[in-house]
């Protein structure tokens, strides 16, 4: 029997982001996508999302979502039957990222939250950042998350985990998806993780940006049909 699939989006992603995924899967892959934008450390997102997950899951996370994954398999790893890791990297923050989430989370603070979610929107939509629809759903889906989530989630990418050590004794079955386009997290970081997670699959989607989930998502859901329906 197919596990069920749990779904976890990026930083400012509410659950919405996976609606286009979710409406092309396979009818066979239960899937259920899952907030993380209630704790303010990796480890309390994976503790979060496993509170609420079934017994055995397939899972599922997309960019600061991976990480979580990440987090979850290595807390749980007889619970995921199968792992997705998309747009995402196995490195601890760099010193460049931590002073650009400090400056975001200084500007959030100050109130000026939304002009920073349109400038992020810019930066991570990339080659379709003028797609209205699209922009749309991100702006619903950062407004969900809110000012005060948002404050979490970058303190979570603060203190994240250097993964890479503990790669290697990641068994699940794995597939790690990376965007040809995606300059926010290039895909050699995902080579990266393909390289040192054993037996992973890396599979590059042509065209796609930083949020394939949105701007593939047919291409996606095809990826996950082919890996998780077994």
């Amino acid at each position: 029997m197919t596990s069920p699939v749990i779904l976890l989006p990026g930083m400012l992603g509410s659950p919405r982001l996976w609606d286009g995924v979710a409406q092309k899967l396979n009818p066979s892959l239960p899937a259920r996508a899952d907030r993380i934008d209630l704790d303010d450390t990796v480890s309390g997102m994976a503790e979060s999302v496993l509170a609420h997950a079934p017994e055995r899951f397939s899972l599922v996370g997309h960019s600061l979502g991976g990480i979580v994954a990440l987090e979850i398999v290595r807390r749980a790893p007889q619970r995921v039957s199968r792992l997705v890791l998309a747009s995402c990297s196995g490195r601890g923050p760099s010193e460049e990222q931590l002073a650009v989430w400090s400056e975001l989370a200084d500007r959030t603070r100050a109130g000026n939250f939304f002009d920073v979610v349109d400038e992020q929107a810019q930066i991570n939509l990339g080659p379709v950042k003028d797609n209205s629809e699209l922009l749309t759903v991100w702006r619903e889906a950062a407004e969900h998350v809110g000012p005060e989530g948002f404050l979490r989630q970058l303190a979570a990418q603060c203190s994240r985990p250097d993964s890479l050590p503990t790669l290697g004794a990641i068994t699940v079955p794995t597939l790690v998806i990376s965007g040809e386009l995606d300059q926010v997290s290039p895909r050699a970081l995902q080579a990266e993780l393909a390289e040192r997670i054993p037996g992973a699959v890396h599979t590059i989607v042509p065209g796609a940006g930083h949020m394939l989930p949105m701007d593939s998502a047919i291409q996606f859901a095809s990826l996950l049909d082919d890996f998780l329906a077994v």
